[in-house]
């Protein structure tokens, strides 16, 4: 698999994570980017997989949804795994 599209799949199992996080605390958009002290239309970026969100925001966003620290960034991981294994 070639690094673009590597790029594209992380990006795309990170804004699932993202997604389910703030609907399962039933959180809006752009209540999380006013948390965040950043635009909704950046959350609403992540969450489409259209910008990659950084370590530093994911760390964040655990933070305001009082989500245990690291959970999201295993999430990702795992679903990265779960696809993977799929492909193979």
């Amino acid at each position: 698999m070639g690094t673009r599209k590597d790029r594209q799949d992380l990006r795309n199992q990170s804004a699932e994570v993202i997604k389910r996080a703030r609907n399962k605390t039933n959180v809006s958009q752009t209540r999380l980017a006013e948390l965040l002290g950043v635009s909704q239309p950046l959350v609403s970026s992540w969450e489409c997989g259209k910008v990659t969100a950084g370590l530093d925001d994911i760390c964040a966003i655990e933070n305001v949804l009082g989500i245990v620290k690291g959970e999201l960034v295993l999430a990702i991981i795992h679903d990265k795994k779960e696809t993977e294994h799929i492909r193979q």
